[in-house]
């Protein structure tokens, strides 16, 4: 997903890596993690963490596109495979001064509806999560979920190529309201980073990086 992502967005933007110093690699057995971040012109940020634990038998891969300078709520392409069990989230939380018309993402459902829904346990950023989202899992979808997640992908894009400029002090005040409860409250994925890393560490990583405020 990582490289489709990068291919798409850089025929219509700037992509500038960004310096992560020692957050770009992190290894503390059995876990490695390898992380990406770029500066997209007149967007915003984009970020990249990949996770690879047990000599490969558990894998994460995470993207994140946070549009700063552009009206439109950033989203996260999740896929983690475990034990045989594969799990593909495309998910987008409220981070807009305004929404669009979430429509296309309705035909996306009912296309990928025979699919099993993911179902995660109760956290608090489920009252933020957008209509869009879409959280696949099972054995062997591989084809179809990566396919759903090229389709989430190209229709997020349209929404953000036709989504308006905004001020960005406004903009980051938005994201910085999401990722200030992130890191205080945490979630499944900062739990285990906290432990991995230390809390500072993985404010920095979150605040500074992978949303790019």
């Amino acid at each position: 997903m990582k490289q489709i992502i990068l291919s798409r967005m850089r025929r219509e933007y700037t992509l500038e890596p960004r310096e992560m110093g020692s957050l770009r690699t992190i290894q503390k057995f059995p876990y490695r993690f390898d992380c990406e971040a770029y500066t997209v012109k007149g967007v915003g940020n984009l970020f990249f963490i990949s996770m690879k634990a047990m000599f490969g038998l558990m894998t994460m891969s995470t993207a994140v596109i946070t549009p700063l300078d552009r009206d439109l709520s950033f989203a996260n392409f999740d896929i983690v495979k475990a034990a045989g069990k594969e799990t593909y989230m495309f998910e987008m939380y409220k981070s807009a001064l305004h929404d669009p018309d979430f429509s296309s993402f309705r035909t996306i459902r009912k296309e990928f509806g025979d699919l099993t829904d993911y179902e995660s346990k109760p956290r608090w950023y489920d009252a933020l999560r957008l209509e869009p989202s879409i959280s696949k899992t099972g054995r062997k979808i591989g084809g179809r979920a990566e396919r759903m997640m090229e389709t989430c992908l190209e229709a997020y894009l349209v929404l953000l190529r036709n989504a308006p400029e905004c001020d960005r002090e406004a903009k980051k005040k938005a994201v910085e309201e999401y990722t200030g409860r992130l890191i205080s409250e945490g979630g499944a994925a900062v739990d285990s980073m906290n432990k991995i890393i230390g809390r500072e560490k993985t404010a920095e990583l979150i605040s500074t990086y992978m949303y790019g405020l």
